[in-house]
């Protein structure tokens, strides 16, 4: 929630693979801009759960429970359509689209960027938001003590290392680091 209580506003640029702490960086972000063909996950539930909870926030709760069961990605399409990210644009032009929004902002006068960000996330908090964020604390602290997490530790701390363990755990999937999915 470090980025998301910044009093300016955070924008993230997303092009290829945006997984696990990569797509919590992106959450606390207030604008989320992404490649088509970016692809946005969370492999890491296929062992432990997150400490965010912002699958179902973002994502709505059908598609969030999807992707926190399987771990699966979306594209970037997916994600701007279903309300993870801004906006996506085609790969080769999205640098050029995310600085020409950056120099927008920039316009507004920084005090009332700060007060209109701050305007936002007091409407979320209402919404429950950061509540909701706050509360996989606790689930994912329960995570550690699973027998399938401390499998995955044994596993990463043996001789394939942290490689070896997450192909291992995506070996079944055919997806990440066992194909071009």
């Amino acid at each position: 929630m470090s980025i998301w209580d910044l009093a300016k506003p955070v924008i993230a640029q997303i092009h290829s693979y945006c997984l696990a702490g990569g797509t919590e960086l992106a959450t606390g972000c207030d604008l989320v801009y992404v490649a088509d063909d970016a692809r946005i996950g969370y492999p890491a539930v296929r062992f432990g759960t997150p400490d965010m909870q912002w699958h179902a926030w973002l994502l709505g709760p059908k598609l969030g429970m999807e992707l926190m069961l399987t771990g699966d990605w979306i594209s970037g399409v997916e994600a701007a359509q279903s309300g993870f990210a801004t906006r996506s644009y085609p790969a080769e032009e999205l640098e050029a689209q995310v600085l020409e929004k950056a120099k927008r902002i920039a316009m507004i006068p920084t005090d009332i960027a700060q007060i209109n960000k701050r305007t936002v996330h007091r409407g979320m908090a209402v919404m429950g938001f950061p509540t909701a964020i706050r509360q996989g604390t606790e689930l994912c602290a329960l995570t550690m003590g699973t027998e399938t997490f401390q499998a995955f530790i044994a596993e990463k701390d043996s001789e394939g290392g942290l490689t070896g363990a997450l192909s291992k755990r995506d070996a079944k999937f055919g997806d990440y680091r066992t194909s071009e999915a």
